[in-house]
């Protein structure tokens, strides 16, 4: 995929490079959990989280959430 300035196509990127580097994906399951993954953490960049702190605190049972629009 080449490379483009644009905001929606960026996280594509990483998702095709991981194909690229392990061929395909072994189930449905294991895409659909880091499509969610990675989704988790790039919103959670976008809002100044950075990630490792996210992940922490996702896995001590307390999620970092988007703030609710109103």
């Amino acid at each position: 995929m080449p490379f483009t300035n644009n905001p929606a196509e960026q996280p594509q990127r990483m998702v095709k490079l991981q194909m690229k580097i392990g061929g395909c994906w072994r189930s449905v399951r294991t895409a659909v959990r880091y499509c969610l993954i990675r989704s988790y953490l790039g919103t959670a960049r976008n809002h100044g989280i950075h990630p490792l702190d996210a992940l922490r605190d996702t896995l001590s049972g307390n999620p970092w959430m988007p703030p609710q629009n109103a």
